[in-house]
């Protein structure tokens, strides 16, 4: 019964994509004329250097973070299930007690068979709290 949503397509906005590039660019060019003309070669080794290590730190979030965030969301999704399909278990489990016990009803018995019901709806929900807690 649950539906599963299409996910969103991830959009880039490439607006924003391209002014980021242009500014990185003008900040390079600012900072190669702030440097003295002696240092050149050595601001040209720093930016790449920092260029490298942008481009891999992206490889890794970028690249990376939908395969980490799709395998999270993996595991969640299929012991949730699991959690469900055992308290599925447990509540027919419940269900076929209580109509076992409802079936030899009779006048004489009422109070008796509404006890046994309480007690056992009352075991039941102390089990599912107390399975709750320690999974905590």
């Amino acid at each position: 019964m649950s539906e599963r949503s299409t996910p969103t397509r991830f959009r880039i906005r490439w607006g924003w994509f391209f002014v980021c590039i242009v500014l990185g660019l003008i900040a390079i060019m600012i900072g190669w004329f702030a440097a003295p003309a002696a240092s050149h070669l050595g601001y040209l080794a720093g930016v790449l250097a920092n260029v490298g290590t942008t481009l891999l730190l992206v490889g890794i979030v970028v690249l990376l973070e939908r395969r980490i965030i799709d395998n999270a969301v993996r595991v969640v999704r299929t012991a949730n299930e699991q959690s469900n399909e055992a308290i599925r278990v447990q509540i027919q489990d419940l269900e076929d007690r209580l109509a076992a016990e409802w079936e030899s009803v009779t006048t004489e018995n009422l109070a008796e068979k509404k006890s046994e019901t309480s007690r056992l709806t009352d075991d039941f929900t102390k089990r599912i709290v107390n399975e709750a807690k320690r999974e905590e």
